[in-house]
């Protein structure tokens, strides 16, 4: 056990085989009294009592102002008894105390905290903060790998027979929590419970799946009761962690998906859970995505007016507010309706509405700043640039969509850089399992996988489109990025380029998020009823209709890459010379070229100065020719041409046999000799902007060639 500068505890696993062993060493030298041991498979610690009445098992040290939960043989006899050893106990004593402290709103209990130094509530944070991040995690891989932590029903029993050891203390607002904290302490600890179920296991049953929903439905109905406890909240004063709150809104929506997953999937489903699942539709209510998003826009919306309504008493009020309502402002209401939004644009991306997600992705305060709150949460930074990107992706904005990737997979990469140089450096062991450091960064160099693999995908898919064609995405990633991409995906990369269609289906498969069947394909798939077709995946269908959207795309776009290599060789070609090259008719050149100049037209790129929406956008065009005339100096010339080497334009004669390649360079020379005379001045410049031109695209048709 390792104590912090506070006089908190956590624990992790070497702690934990440590304090075992000092217990068994204790119990090995009393046996004549008793007879201690710890059964593995489920981490219970067993007492046999003897005749002699010696000591009880060592006990563990408690952090100062706890009480201890097994100090003699008499509350073996009860409390002790009720969960399953030591640890488990002493955490959920502490967690109870500390959230108790951190969330009473009490005048009384205010005035102590206040008494004992303006440091306690900040405090009890950090304390809290260590019990999530650290003892839940190593408690939960030492005692609970194959079986699931206390349920609720005996934690309650726990704290009660607790309350009751403490004989002669009067139970009052100054001494411990009150029954209002513990209705919230208890709907934080069914949020721990379930979501270690789901770790546990692979599939939870449905009715653990129901349990799991309501518990959410009582945590988020605390939350949102403001106004309840003597104004201060439906949570009181709670701090809690920030990256607990994100973990909150993420395991609630990944909850969601995996209903929406088990329930798309009827073929290995027995005929009760058939009719189980035929119930909870028929409710209307449990895990149905109108109330999913309903709680998520709630939280939003109180945590607007949450604001609106504190900005004016501040206006009115800013001097009379004491120290004491300062440090007792709970974060948990407006933290929580941060991270929702984050929760209901991912939503929004899952069903397939990828427009609507952006724009709830416009209510995040400073979306690609540093600073802002996702930023500091690696989780939900991960997941915004993700499902970011992925919305800009589905609509075909590959530039766009490249920046979050980029910013995505650049940050796991300096994740995993940490936790390599912290684990050689001494700071620890190898962390394992999902809850832990090192699972955490799993998890997100998984999802940093998929965001490689669409931008191998979107690569050759923006060909053609003007200033955004391949060479603008590989420009606008990182070098690190450019190299891992080449590395992995070369030959991947190469076979989507000939426009094999199959590679850009495989890629596609592993890089998409697990979309959800929502009620409307349900509906459209079959009569509309669970088990209809027992062999039916409504999971897949949902999966297939985003299939057929990308793919059909992918048929549109697949032969401009090539064809776009051969119109940069030449500034005259005839039809029928080019369709010999493309091994096509006359006829589907044509089709191809107006393909090309129907994705190259329009072609918009999000810039922040410009845009108040993700879903707005500039048009290159217009960009382009900025950056060519505004600026003086050395704004224009060589610069601009480097920018937009990629902008060439063609044009099919009147015949119908002849077609007329304009890259930038000829476009140029043209607006030029129409405005101004060439000065001898400019001759050099131009000179060596021709040079710089051909060798740059002989380098580009070197890398084509390999």
């Amino acid at each position: 056990m390792n104590e912090n500068t506070t006089g908190g505890f956590y624990y992790n696993d070497d702690d934990l085989e440590k304090e075992e062993e000092e217990e068994n060493e204790t119990t090995t030298q009393n046996r004549s009294g008793m007879d201690g041991r710890l059964d593995n498979a489920t981490g219970r610690t067993t007492m046999m009592m003897g005749g002699g009445g010696g000591e009880d098992e060592k006990a563990l040290p408690l952090p100062a102002g706890a009480a201890a939960t097994t100090t003699t043989t008499t509350t073996k006899a009860a409390s002790s008894l009720v969960l399953p050893n030591d640890h488990v106990r002493q955490f959920v004593s502490f967690l109870h105390k500390r959230i108790g402290e951190s969330s009473s709103s009490s005048s009384v209990s205010m005035m102590m905290m206040h008494s004992n130094g303006p440091g306690r509530n900040k405090t009890s944070q950090h304390e809290i903060g260590n019990l999530y991040e650290k003892s839940f995690p190593a408690i939960s891989e030492r005692y609970f790998k194959h079986a699931n932590w206390p349920k609720k029903e005996l934690v309650v029993e726990f704290l009660e027979k607790e309350r009751e050891e403490e004989g002669g203390k009067e139970r009052t607002a100054t001494t411990g929590p009150t029954a209002a904290d513990d209705e919230i302490f208890l709907a934080l600890y069914e949020e721990l419970y379930f979501r270690h179920v789901y770790s546990r296991t692979s599939s939870p049953s449905i009715e653990e799946r129901v349990e799991s929903w309501k518990a959410y439905c009582r945590l988020f109905d605390c939350v949102l009761n403001e106004g309840e406890r003597e104004g201060v909240g439906g949570v009181g004063g709670l701090v809690l962690p920030n990256v607990w709150l994100w973990d909150m809104v993420d395991e609630f929506i990944y909850q969601f998906q995996s209903f929406c997953q088990f329930r798309g999937k009827l073929q290995a489903k027995s005929e009760k859970e058939i009719e189980r699942l035929k119930e909870l539709k028929d409710e209307d209510d449990v895990w149905q995505k109108e109330k999913v998003e309903a709680y998520l826009e709630a939280l939003q919306n109180k945590r607007k007016e949450k604001a609106e309504r504190e900005q004016e008493e501040a206006t009115l009020k800013e001097e009379e507010e004491s120290d004491e309502k300062k440090v007792r402002r709970s974060n948990v209401l407006d933290t929580l309706g941060y991270f929702a939004i984050v929760g209901l644009a991912r939503v929004q991306c899952l069903s397939g509405d990828y427009e609507l997600s952006l724009k709830t992705f416009d209510a995040l305060p400073d979306l690609q700043g540093g600073r802002s709150l996702h930023a500091r949460i690696p989780g939900c930074h991960v997941s915004v640039n993700y499902h970011v990107g992925f919305a800009y992706f589905m609509l075909n904005r590959y530039k766009d969509a490249a920046k979050f990737f980029n910013r995505g997979i650049l940050h796991v990469e300096r994740l995993q850089m940490n936790l390599r140089r912290r684990e050689n450096g001494g700071g620890g062991g190898k962390s394992t399992g999902s809850h832990s450091p090192g699972g955490r960064i799993e998890l997100l160099r998984k999802k940093s996988e998929q965001m490689l693999s669409l931008l191998a995908i979107g690569i050759p898919m923006s060909c053609g489109s003007g200033s955004t064609s391949s060479g603008g995405v590989m420009r606008s990633l990182d070098d690190h990025t450019r190299s891992v991409l080449r590395e992995k995906y070369g030959d991947k990369m190469a076979k989507m380029n000939n426009g094999e269609t199959d590679a850009f289906a495989d890629l596609f498969a592993f890089a998409c998020p697990k979309f959800i069947a929502t009620n409307e394909i349900i509906k459209s798939t079959g009569s509309g009823e669970y088990a209809a077709d027992p062999s039916l995946s409504y999971n897949q269908e949902a999966y297939k209709k985003q299939l057929a959207v990308f793919v059909e795309e992918v048929q549109q776009r697949a032969p401009l890459p090539k064809l776009k290599s051969y119109l940069r060789l030449y500034t005259t070609i005839s039809v029928q010379k080019l369709a010999h090259l493309m091994e096509v008719t006359e006829d589907e050149l044509k089709k191809n070229l107006e393909v090309m100049r129907e994705k190259s037209s329009n072609v918009v790129e999000y810039r922040r100065e410009y845009c108040k929406s993700l879903l707005d956008g500039v048009e290159v065009s217009k960009l382009n020719a900025s950056s060519a005339g505004g600026g003086g100096g050395g704004g224009t010339g060589a610069t601009s041409h480097w920018n937009n080497f990629d902008a060439f334009d063609f044009a099919l004669e009147e015949d119908g046999k002849t077609i007329k390649v304009f890259d930038h360079y000829t476009q140029n020379q043209q607006h030029e000799k129409h405005t101004s005379s060439t000065s001898p001045a400019a001759a050099p410049t131009k000179d060596a902007e021709i040079f710089s031109r051909h060798i740059h695209r002989l380098s580009k048709l070197m890398e084509e060639l390999k």
